[in-house]
């Protein structure tokens, strides 16, 4: 009964963590008008941040109508090196607003029809149904209104893979909406947006960029290889493990380019902002000509073109494994907010990432940004996640060396409780796992692959892998030993009654 209340105790603390865990908001700032950005209160609010997440380095940038108007970096890149707003980092799926800026210039171009079938552009390529390939849109990938989502295209393609192999693999897709009636975030949407962008102009997407949209705008630091960037000084990426931040080794998908793996600056992209909040205007060069920038902007389903879209913000982001990126836009006021940090650990995304950049823009907006306090600390996060880990090892090892006496201790036991001891030690394992990918599920809807969300949880959430694996396996090992006792006692008393 001891082991029964023990398992029972650390299933009800397992359950209690991982609904705190979903029931976490962050807190928003209310815009308001500010005629004077007080850039002090800026610094101490993201050093706070800082401090309190224990994040390694942050770079800002803030522009106002054809300017910018503050850069500053924070921390460390890693390397023995200071972090600057020159420092290139992986901006994630910030990426997807080039590839929507480089489809409007080739709107604008006459090059593209947006409401022409993709298979015009590229022939081979199809999905499972093949009817659905055939109405698939350049407008349904820009707006994410395909049908298609990750929770219906589960093939995982290797680091190396190429937008070819891409094509091939989503030969396999299938649609998981009606198309062009639901918005469901697909990420390849975009990288097959990329390939549309080389068939049409016959040049590289790396290139298209270069010469039409960083050259442009003088993003001397942006880079569509990791290779030259590390010869630019590009940033550690760093995860965590239990609170702690541990440097880690950003992968390079040169297939998904497109959609989540340029690598920029805070102030490259603050030339970039300038030129959104300026009709596509960067010193003297246009990007789009004509008045077809605001293109761009029109959202379907809340979503642009790499952009949602809201009443008084334009804003995007990007979570890379080991990076994040925080981009919004105040079209209004003209004003732009860049915010690029080294640490990619999942929570971090949708803890310390929203904290800060909500601050951030308080400040900027003249309102009063939330107190550095409120709200969870991941840090503290991961030391408790630590702590359970080391509670739930030393109960293992409690259990262990209670289990060797088990078969003696069970055999005056009623049939009923003999079978719900053994039941006890599959029953809460699986509801700590069914908790963990419900909760996991439930947070990425649409964007859910089961094969792919396990492969990255021992990546972008390494502690929660071990708390996993420390919370269920030596429990069904228990239960497996206890089942084979248990059926070898009750072969016993069939051949000696």
């Amino acid at each position: 009964m001891k082991i029964l209340r023990t398992q029972k105790n650390s299933l009800i603390i397992l359950l209690i963590f991982f609904f705190l865990l979903s029931s976490i908001n962050t807190i928003s700032a209310s815009p308001q008008v500010n005629q004077s950005i007080e850039f002090t209160a800026i610094d101490s609010y993201i050093q706070g941040q800082m401090q309190k997440h224990g994040l390694k380095g942050v770079s800002l940038a803030i522009t106002e109508n054809d300017k910018i108007i503050y850069l500053q970096g924070y921390g460390t890149a890693g390397n023995n090196q200071p972090m600057t707003a020159q420092t290139p980092m992986y901006i994630g799926s910030q990426s997807k607003s080039f590839a929507g800026l480089a489809i409007a210039q080739l709107i604008q171009a006459g090059k593209i029809e947006p409401t022409a079938p993709v298979i015009n552009y590229i022939p081979e390529f199809k999905i499972s149904d093949p009817e659905s390939s055939q109405k698939i849109t350049i407008n349904h990938l820009l707006h994410h209104t395909s049908g298609l989502s990750e929770a219906g295209f589960t093939e995982v393609l290797p680091e190396e893979a190429t937008t070819a192999d891409l094509l091939i693999a989503l030969q396999k897709a299938e649609l998981t909406a009606p198309i062009g009636f639901k918005f469901q975030y697909f990420n390849y949407g975009y990288s097959l947006l990329s390939i549309v962008i080389e068939h049409v102009t016959g040049m590289s997407y790396e290139s298209y960029l270069q010469e039409n949209i960083f050259n442009p705008l003088d993003m001397k630091n942006t880079f569509t290889k990791p290779e030259k960037a590390l010869q630019n000084g590009l940033s550690q990426g760093y995860s965590r493990f239990f609170g702690f931040t541990v440097p880690a080794r950003q992968p390079h998908r040169v297939y998904d380019l497109a959609s989540g793996y340029l690598i920029s600056t805070a102030e490259d992209l603050a030339h970039f902002s300038i030129a959104l909040l300026n009709e596509g205007q960067y010193m003297d060069r246009q990007l789009v000509p004509g008045n077809r920038f605001q293109m761009i902007f029109q959202p379907v389903q809340g979503y642009g073109m790499g952009w949602f879209i809201g009443p008084d913000r334009i804003y995007h982001g990007g979570a890379n494994e080991t990076f994040r990126t925080e981009m919004e836009l105040f079209p209004s006021k003209n004003l732009g907010i860049v915010l690029l940090t080294n640490q990619g650990y999942m929570m971090d995304h949708f803890i310390s990432a929203p904290q800060m950049i909500n601050g951030v823009r308080a400040i900027v907006l003249g309102d009063e940004a939330p107190a550095i306090s409120s709200g969870w600390s991941v840090r503290v996060i991961g030391y408790l996640l630590g702590a359970l880990v080391l509670g739930l090892i030393l109960l293992n090892i409690k259990n262990f060396r209670d289990l060797s006496t088990w078969r003696t201790r069970s055999q005056g036991w009623s049939s009923g409780k003999r079978i719900w001891d053994v039941a006890i030690s599959f029953i809460i394992p699986t509801v700590i796992l069914v908790v963990v990918f419900s909760q996991v599920k439930g947070f990425f809807g649409t964007r859910f692959n089961w094969t792919y969300q396990i492969l990255m949880m021992f990546r972008s959430l390494p502690d929660i892998s071990v708390l996993m694996i420390v919370g269920s396996i030596p429990d069904y090992v228990q239960g497996f030993i206890k089942l084979y006792w248990a059926l070898g006692r009750k072969k016993n008393q069939l051949i000696n009654p």
